[in-house]
C-alpha cells in the first residue's frame, strides 16, 4: 500500500511540476519582447507564434517553442525595410527548431480584408483572414503550414468585395 501511495505522490508531483513550468508566458520567454508590444499571439500545440511592434515600429514575427520545460525562443524574422501599400511582409522558414513555416503581413490599410498566399513551388494557395491584433489599426494576417518553404512569395490582398487592392511578389 505505501508503494502505490509513494508512486501515486511522485506522479501528482512531477505532474504539477511540469504544468507550472508549462505557464511562462510570452514576456518571461524572450527578455527582448519586454520593450516591444506584442500586436498579436497565436497558440498552437508545438507553441506561440508572436507577432511584436518596438517603439521605432519595427516589427517582428518570432515563434516560441513549447517542450516539456516551458517555452524557449526558437527564431525571429522582421519586417521589409520598405512596405509596399501599407503592408509589412515577414516569413518564418521551418528548421530544427519550428515545425513549420509562417508568412505573416501587418497592414494598417483599413480596407484590407483579406490576404491569399502562394508560394512559386507550391500549388496551394493559402488564404489568410485578418487576426485581431491589440492596435485598433493594425490588422495582422498569418499563415502557417508544413507545406510552405518561405521561398518566392506571391501576396495578394483584396477588399470586402473581393477586389484587387494589392499585388506583391518577394523573391
Amino acid at each position: 500500500m505505501k508503494e502505490i501511495f509513494l508512486i501515486l505522490l511522485l506522479t501528482i508531483t512531477t505532474g504539477a511540476t511540469i504544468f507550472i513550468f508549462t505557464l511562462t508566458n510570452t514576456h518571461q520567454t524572450i527578455s527582448v519582447f519586454d520593450t516591444d508590444d506584442i500586436l498579436f499571439e497565436h497558440q498552437t500545440l508545438h507553441g506561440n507564434i508572436v507577432v511584436t511592434s518596438n517603439t521605432y515600429d519595427e516589427l517582428s514575427l518570432a515563434f516560441l517553442a513549447r517542450n516539456i520545460t516551458g517555452m524557449s525562443y526558437a527564431g525571429s524574422a522582421y519586417a521589409s525595410a520598405s512596405a509596399q501599400n501599407d503592408i509589412h511582409f515577414m516569413s518564418l522558414p521551418a528548421n530544427n527548431n519550428i515545425p513549420f513555416t509562417t508568412h505573416a503581413v501587418v497592414s494598417t490599410n483599413p480596407n484590407l480584408h483579406e490576404i491569399i498566399v502562394m508560394e512559386s513551388d507550391s500549388s496551394i494557395a493559402h488564404q489568410a483572414l485578418a487576426k485581431k491584433t491589440t492596435c485598433a489599426d493594425t490588422a495582422v494576417f498569418m499563415v502557417s503550414s508544413v507545406d510552405l518553404t518561405g521561398t518566392d512569395v506571391f501576396i495578394i490582398g483584396l477588399d470586402s468585395n473581393g477586389t484587387i487592392l494589392v499585388e506583391i511578389e518577394i523573391p
